[in-house]
């Protein structure tokens, strides 16, 4: 039994329509979900809904799990560090109590999302691999390198295996713009309600940007790797591109010209987060293969 936690997001969605196509016996948990995903997946896979803060729930989903996909995250880097608290209580101690509760009951595999972007922080020589040092500046980059040291505790004291997977910034259809988190649907969601593209500083900060389809088959790999696996990978798409290149990108695609608007910078931003994906190649045998414009393409035709 495959456990795809946070099964009601942009990722989570996507993943469960990959695993029940493929044929996996697959659980979503979600706080909540609706209808229209509930009938799209059918019989294909079971549903529960439970909150990751309230272990009882957690724990009796748990029952016969296999492997846990953990995607719960209730913060963003558009969040700053504005709530460092809440960070902590929200995105620290569920997740540790968690991780506890999968080792209780058994649970033999543990794929976690991590940032990518985040939990390097400046100053590293680029692009960043898996050895490079980890000094976040932000709130939500510290509770995902928290969230994997515990992970990576319990690998070496319970023996459990993992999958730390740093992801760059994922985009594709369905993904909707809340809590101030990625540009793509940013700009999507500003467009249709005509209100300028905020830009801050001048534009340049580049970014990694991995279309959803390869994600998927980057975890679906972590899913199959064979033996007793403790591993920490990046994935992205290997390539970085400005905030005005990306906006570029999508005003050709769509035929349009999008109002802009710049704004200061975010103290919390790194100028480049360019992620060395070289270690995922080898150790997951996968490969993006979605170019980028081809991925904004996808994008808006599935919107």
């Amino acid at each position: 039994m495959i456990g795809i936690y946070g099964a009601n997001g942009f990722i989570g969605r996507h993943l469960v329509m990959r695993m029940a196509e493929r044929g996996f016996d697959v659980r979503a948990v979600s706080r909540k979900f609706g209808a229209e995903f509930i009938d799209r997946i059918g019989n294909k896979a079971e549903f529960v809904q439970a909150d990751i803060q309230q272990s009882l729930e957690i724990a009796s989903s748990l029952q016969d799990m296999e492997t846990v996909i953990q995607l719960v995250s209730s913060s963003s880097p558009g969040m700053k560090n504005d709530y460092i608290e809440n960070d902590i209580l929200d995105n620290v101690i569920p997740q540790v109590n968690f991780l506890r509760n999968c080792v209780l009951a058994g649970v033999k595999r543990y794929i976690f999302l991590s940032s990518g972007g985040a939990v390097y922080g400046p100053g590293s020589s680029l692009p960043v691999n898996e050895s490079s040092p980890t000094n976040p500046i932000s709130s939500y980059g510290l509770t995902k390198l928290m969230v994997e040291k515990y992970i990576q505790m319990h690998g070496h004291v319970d023996g459990l295996q993992y999958v730390i997977l740093r992801v760059a910034n994922p985009f594709g259809s369905g993904q909707e713009f809340k809590k101030g988190q990625g540009l793509i649907p940013a700009i999507l969601d500003h467009w249709r309600r005509d209100q300028p593209i905020r830009i801050f500083g001048d534009g340049a900060a580049m970014r990694d940007y991995i279309y959803i389809d390869d994600l998927v088959d980057a975890v679906e790999a972590a899913v199959a790797l064979p033996g007793s696996t403790k591993i920490l990978a990046n994935v992205g798409s290997g390539t970085v591109r400005s905030v005005l290149e990306v906006v570029d990108t999508i005003e050709e695609v769509m035929g349009v010209k999008l109002k802009r608007e710049y704004v200061g910078v975010r103290s919390t931003d790194v100028d480049i987060a360019s992620l060395d994906i070289s270690f995922a190649r080898q150790v997951l045998q996968w490969a993006p293969k979605t170019e980028f414009r081809r991925g904004i393409e996808m994008t808006l035709q599935r919107a």
